[in-house]
């Protein structure tokens, strides 16, 4: 997942807009939305001095994502996407933070709606850059603009980037300052590379991906779907009409079975509980020879 620590930045970079006079907004909604941008950066803005202390902050704000986003999804099914004219320019990236703060599912779902909210001038076009380069580093794919990188025990690396030496243009028509410059925020000393040159970037400034081994050690006795068969749709989430993915972090024993459960990204209304018990109960194939931490996101409702 993109490193959570240059969230704020771009979030700061995000919502900036001056005050407009003499437009009438939905008042009602941009209280609402004052709520949620308030949930949305509760824990993101806290510093700690231990990684400890960032795991804990970052499952409370886990689990507030997840909250936002239902309530995100009612405002967008009453209203659609509540962009400039609707909210103002203070509020007319809320709703996109809560869909770029949640998985990769939700970024495709609300690709689309965005999309025509940036070309009918709703959305800033910058937000939009925001958001297509996290869909496509969730789909394994190079980015577009540059703004995605990657916590590592080495420092915080880019993601890479296609087309990388016209970056700087493709930044310049969405809004965006150069990449270099952008980067120095990290500390991070960047060039920009020129078409059929070598990169003058050395090669540890970007991350690459683990390669998946082609026998992985830890499998799930039966396959994944034999987790999901045990899954139920709990009562108060059908009634609420609540979906999504409640993803649980857990340790996979050398006996293949399941310890130190807890919830990264929460539903609520039974969908963790359910998660947890469904889990709790599955057993795996550990051919590492060691204890492994892993995390396995499960759908509500699921299909069978």
């Amino acid at each position: 997942m993109p490193f959570h620590k240059f969230a704020t930045l771009v979030t700061g970079l995000t919502l900036c807009g001056a005050s407009l006079f003499g437009q009438t907004y939905n008042q009602q909604l941009v209280r609402q939305l004052d709520t949620i941008l308030k949930d949305d950066q509760l824990y993101r803005r806290i510093k700690n001095a231990t990684p400890e202390g960032d795991r804990e902050n970052m499952n409370k704000q886990s689990r507030l994502d997840a909250a936002n986003l239902i309530k995100a999804e009612k405002i967008i099914a009453r209203y659609g996407y509540p962009g400039k004219t609707m909210v103002g320019p203070n509020h007319q990236s809320t709703i996109f933070l809560v869909i770029q703060h949640n998985d990769t599912e939700t970024h495709d779902k609300y690709l689309p709606l965005l999309t025509r909210a940036a070309e009918n001038g709703e959305l800033r076009a910058s937000s939009l850059a925001i958001l297509t380069d996290r869909v496509k580093i969730g789909h394994g794919e190079p980015q577009v603009y540059g703004s995605q990188m990657h916590e590592t025990p080495n420092g915080v690396k880019l993601y890479s980037i296609i087309d990388e030496a016209n970056v700087n243009k493709r930044r310049a028509k969405v809004g965006l300052g150069p990449l270099q410059q952008y980067l120095k925020h990290w500390n991070i000393n960047y060039k920009l590379p020129v078409a059929g040159k070598p990169n003058p970037n050395p090669s540890g400034l970007y991350y690459v991906r683990p390669q998946q081994e082609e026998h992985s050690p830890i499998t799930e006795v039966g396959g994944f779907q034999a987790i999901l068969s045990k899954l139920k749709y709990p009562e108060q989430a059908r009634a609420a009409g609540i979906t999504g993915n409640v993803v649980v972090e857990l340790t996979v024993g050398t006996d293949g079975r399941t310890k130190n459960l807890s919830v990264a990204k929460s539903l609520g209304y039974g969908c963790d509980e359910e998660a947890l018990r469904v889990m709790k109960e599955a057993r795996y194939t550990n051919t590492s020879g060691q204890e492994s931490d892993i995390r396995v996101s499960l759908p509500f409702p699921v299909k069978h």
